[in-house]
């Protein structure tokens, strides 16, 4: 599973990274999905509505018949990718992933095309998929999409793509058809998987947060409507957090004058003694209480908030 979200109009501008916008007709392109769950019946379905001859295969074949959408079902791995210039891999994890390549003929058949892994996995695994399209004579880019299947093809799907550029723009506007906010990253082939879990994490952790919030207010009788209500001033207290660690970071200075981590730290105890007093769970406050006082035990506390991340490059 994925989540994003795309601007009105399919472009997202990040520092760093490049999208490319194509409104002309495209090229149809003879290709395979390999995976029939819901993300990768979606992505083919995307790919045949855009005129692309999409083959599909699947461990259960019942799965590939029931894609649909102008796909063609495969009962053989081997005969879905062969003679096919993309295939694009989505299953539930890179092992699945590199047993299903292992099988007989399919790195033979696969030789010479080019394979987009749209597997959800870590740098690591990156790296190994990229090694193992190296040995086999197969181009290889791995991919990381921020959408919910519903999403895939409309503008709030975002996909990040690693790897050598020049296989980047050979397939980028068959690669569009899935999602117009088709980003390219970098050649180490980990940045995807490394960007799509930096922006999981803050989702997934905002969200706890948020959510934790929403207890305090319920066990205070606060009704957590009056929270979020006011999600725009949390937010945006975030966004100007983000903007201001984002040169701090890159000067390597954390110094300022708007409010010291010793000020954060007094806050988050308070944050720490309502969760107790409330009776809720106080571990998600007192997680966030170490990791500051932990930036304030190294000789940090004056410095603004940003500086913790001094610390978190550490173990």
């Amino acid at each position: 599973m994925r989540d994003g979200r795309a601007s009105r109009f399919g472009v997202t501008v990040q520092p760093g990274v490049q999208t490319r916008l194509h409104m002309h007709p495209i090229r149809s392109a003879k290709m395979a999905v390999v995976g029939c769950g819901l993300m990768g019946s979606a992505l083919a379905r995307a790919f045949a509505s855009a005129g692309h001859d999409v083959a599909v295969w699947n461990r259960t074949p019942g799965k590939a018949s029931a894609v649909g959408g102008g796909t063609r079902a495969f009962d053989s791995l081997v005969e879905a990718v062969s003679g096919r210039e993309l295939v694009v891999v989505s299953l539930s994890n890179y092992a699945a992933a590199a047993e299903v390549l292992s099988e007989r003929g399919v790195a033979a058949a696969l030789t010479g095309t080019t394979l987009v892994q749209l597997t959800s996995g870590s740098p690591a695994d990156a790296r190994e998929g990229l090694a193992w399209a190296q040995a086999h004579g197969v181009d290889y880019l791995d991919a990381a999409i921020l959408a919910y299947p519903s999403f895939v093809a409309t503008e709030y799907a975002t996909v990040y793509y690693a790897g050598a550029r020049g296989i980047f723009d050979r397939h980028v506007e068959t690669l569009q058809a899935i999602a117009k906010n088709s980003v390219y990253v970098d050649e180490k082939i980990g940045a995807a998987a490394t960007l799509d879990c930096a922006i999981l994490e803050a989702y997934y952790g905002g969200s706890l947060a948020f959510l934790h919030a929403a207890a305090m207010c319920k066990a205070e009788g606060l009704d957590p409507k009056a929270l979020f209500a006011q999600k725009n001033s949390f937010l945006g207290l975030i966004s100007v957090t983000a903007d201001a660690a984002q040169d701090m970071i890159e000067k390597n200075g954390f110094s300022g004058d708007q409010c010291s981590l010793n000020t954060h730290v007094a806050a988050i105890e308070h944050i720490v003694r309502l969760s107790q007093d409330a009776r809720i769970s106080a571990r998600f406050p007192k997680e966030l209480l170490d990791n500051y006082k932990r930036a304030v035990s190294a000789g940090l506390g004056d410095q603004e908030l940003p500086a913790v991340f001094r610390t978190l490059t550490q173990d």
